[in-house]
């Protein structure tokens, strides 16, 4: 079988195959407004099934306090150039860009999460602080490496201070 993942059909065409996908407690996107809201504080619990065939890249992983979840957000219906940067419960938050953004609305409904691995059973992973919805289908999954993931003096927009940071 085939496990590669991206196939390229032309330069201005990317087709990708997810590895598995995810199980949640929120089935609609507007029901994880208040998941949102808490950024990495969120407790919410998700499970993330590795199809059989790409189980055996799971070796290792168990290492790892937290990881790294990228999935399609398959329920996104809109594309938003100029958003509103954070949840509707925060007033008072200047129009931005897309690109400036954590929005769901974008023209590849691609999203990233960092979650605390709680535990891997075969070829399910027990995770914390996943914002996605049941079936999000999961792209791929990545460690998090202090080193390689947390810049030393990091600046953010003050449109995020409402995340506590």
């Amino acid at each position: 079988m085939n496990t590669n993942a991206v196939v390229l059909m032309d330069v201005k065409k990317v087709i990708f195959r997810p590895i598995g996908f995810v199980t949640s407690e929120y089935k609609r996107p507007e029901e994880l407004v208040p998941v949102c809201e808490l950024g990495i504080k969120a407790k919410v619990h998700a499970k993330v099934t590795v199809y059989e065939e790409f189980k055996d890249a799971l070796k290792g992983l168990e290492k790892f306090s937290h990881i790294f979840v990228i999935y399609f957000l398959h329920k996104v219906d809109r594309v938003e150039l100029i958003t509103h940067p954070g949840p509707p419960s925060v007033k008072d938050l200047p129009k931005v860009g897309l690109f400036a953004s954590r929005s769901q609305y974008r023209p590849n409904p691609i999203a990233v999460k960092l979650v605390k691995l709680l535990r891997i059973e075969g070829n399910e992973l027990y995770v914390q602080g996943l914002d996605a919805i049941d079936e999000s289908p999961v792209l791929d999954i990545k460690p998090y490496i202090p080193g390689f993931d947390r810049p030393e003096k990091a600046v953010i927009a003050s449109w995020y201070n409402w995340l506590g940071r």
